[in-house]
């Protein structure tokens, strides 16, 4: 089977295909922009795979919470593309990709995925792996960034994502073990093993039935005075 998986939710442009067992990725850190950025890099990357858009069973579209103008970009693009080559989206949490390629490259059982929502504020979700399963153990949240994670019988609390290192700084719990900036972003590579399993379950959608869920409604952008 073969899949486009795409995620702008953070800094990162990433896009993958998988053909076959296969995977082409491209994953751009610091992209200037991804409306201008995003339609490019997922045609050199079909180019690359040797695919085209009719050879693809779904998307595999990853929606944050993150970057509220990127993840629109990315929702929008993928639902052209399904549109246009009659096929289904799938739809995978960024923090939970973030959280599964740390938990497989750690050798970790569980994880805490913190992820910057500005305003002072994190987006906190908490998993676990199960095989090559992953668990929601406490789905994803948003926290005053003083809001501190409690750690049960005082075992160490791994976390990961791009607002660890400013949340640890601001808790100075030793308890916290922060990994490094390899495993903080969504990466399109990593959506696609989630999305074939929900994809073979049944649990991809027609473009038109997408729905973002931000986590918080407001931009997050200027907090008001």
């Amino acid at each position: 089977m073969n899949f486009l998986a795409l995620d702008t939710s953070s800094v990162a442009c990433s896009v993958a295909i998988s053909k076959g067992d296969e995977i082409v990725s491209s994953h751009k850190v610091n992209a200037e922009s991804h409306s201008l950025t995003l339609i490019p890099t997922i045609q050199e990357t079909l180019k690359t795979a040797e695919i085209k858009l009719d050879g693809l069973d779904a998307i595999v579209l990853g929606i944050g919470p993150g970057s509220f103008v990127g993840t629109r970009i990315g929702a929008a693009v993928a639902q052209g593309i399904a549109f246009g080559v009659d096929i289904e989206i799938v739809t995978v949490s960024s923090m939970e990709t973030i959280a599964l390629e740390a938990m497989i490259k750690k050798n970790l059982d569980k994880i805490t995925v913190v992820q910057d929502a500005r305003m002072d504020e994190v987006y906190i979700g908490k998993y676990a792996l199960k095989g090559d399963n992953i668990e929601t153990l406490s789905p994803i949240k948003i926290y005053p960034i003083g809001k501190e994670i409690i750690s049960k019988n005082n075992n160490e609390i791994t976390i990961v994502g791009n607002g660890s290192k400013i949340y640890s700084n601001h808790h100075k719990n030793k308890l916290i073990k922060v990994l490094n900036d390899n495993y903080s972003l969504p990466k399109a590579c990593n959506l696609i093993a989630l999305g074939k399993k929900l994809f073979l379950n049944g649990k991809s959608i027609n473009p038109d039935q997408l729905i973002i869920d931000y986590i918080r409604n407001e931009v997050a952008s200027i907090k008001k005075k």
